[in-house]
């Protein structure tokens, strides 16, 4: 396990340093003294944990564990403090543990064994990662509704991601093009219908600013997402929310098959 230190005093980072060199399959990848350096070098050494003190200079906790995570979503947090009545505050933050600085050296080595064996737990889990189609084909938002359309039927999908300057604007599913089609007309190859859907720009019938899933999401979170906003796919971004792919209800139905055939266990 890889683990960074964060904490202004240098006596109590080298007693932690000490303490756990002789931690066995634990490595400090660095150390940091203020909140300015903290995410920096989160996203340059990517440790699987951080012992944070609760007090380091410049630090805001509002919001402060979700952005901590945003580039490492597998980052798990033991917070330290001289201060006991702020652990029912981080605790609540969303860190794995808490530790008072002024408890004895074995308390902190019995949680950090106890968040180390859950974070191999969450790292062994299927990610959105591992499913998600990465060959994604897209449209531009200059695009009609008819050439929308005519990308879904040609390539058997159900739904484009929608695309400015490579940006991620919006996602339309063959679902939005059949609503938006002339109820009089009944066939989709009527030249009618094939002309209303060229006049017709792709914003006006996407959905803007679709839900994303981060690549490293674990795949139950993401299928829990998808139920809750009653919506079948996911565009899949990484640290720079760029995106990388798309999972959708019929990956995670065959991931599910493709296990229950193998007789593995599903970590999900």
């Amino acid at each position: 396990m890889e683990i960074l230190l964060a904490d202004a005093q240098p006596q109590v980072r080298s007693a932690l340093r000490l303490l756990l060199e002789l931690e066995p399959e634990v490595t400090v990848v660095g150390e940091v003294t203020d909140a300015n350096d903290l995410l920096n070098s989160i996203q340059n050494t990517r440790p699987d944990l951080l012992l944070l003190d609760w007090e380091l200079p410049g630090l805001n906790d509002k919001n402060l564990v979700p952005v901590l995570r945003q580039g490492c979503p597998h980052l798990s947090i033991i917070a330290l403090s001289g201060y006991f009545e702020t652990r029912q505050r981080a605790l609540s933050a969303g860190v794995e543990g808490f530790i008072s600085k002024s408890h004895p050296p074995q308390d902190l080595l019995m949680t950090l064994r106890q968040v180390r064996k859950r974070h191999q737990k969450k790292k062994n889990q299927v990610v959105v990662e591992d499913w998600m189609t990465s060959d994604v084909i897209t449209l531009s938002a200059q695009a009609s509704a008819l050439e929308a359309y005519r990308l879904m039927t040609k390539y058997h999908i159900r739904r484009l991601p929608i695309l400015e300057d490579h940006n991620l604007v919006g996602i339309v599913t063959l679902g939005d093009i059949r609503r938006r089609k002339p109820s009089s007309v009944g066939s989709p190859d009527l030249p009618e219908i094939n002309r209303s859907l060229n006049q017709l720009n792709i914003e006006k019938v996407m959905t803007p600013q679709p839900f994303t899933t981060p690549q490293s999401t674990p795949i139950a979170q993401a299928a829990a997402l998808m139920l809750e906003r009653k919506i079948s796919g996911l565009p899949v971004v990484n640290e720079r929310h760029d995106m990388v792919g798309i999972i959708t209800e019929s990956d995670i139905f065959r991931m599910i098959v493709q296990c229950w055939r193998s007789g593995q266990n599903l970590a999900i």
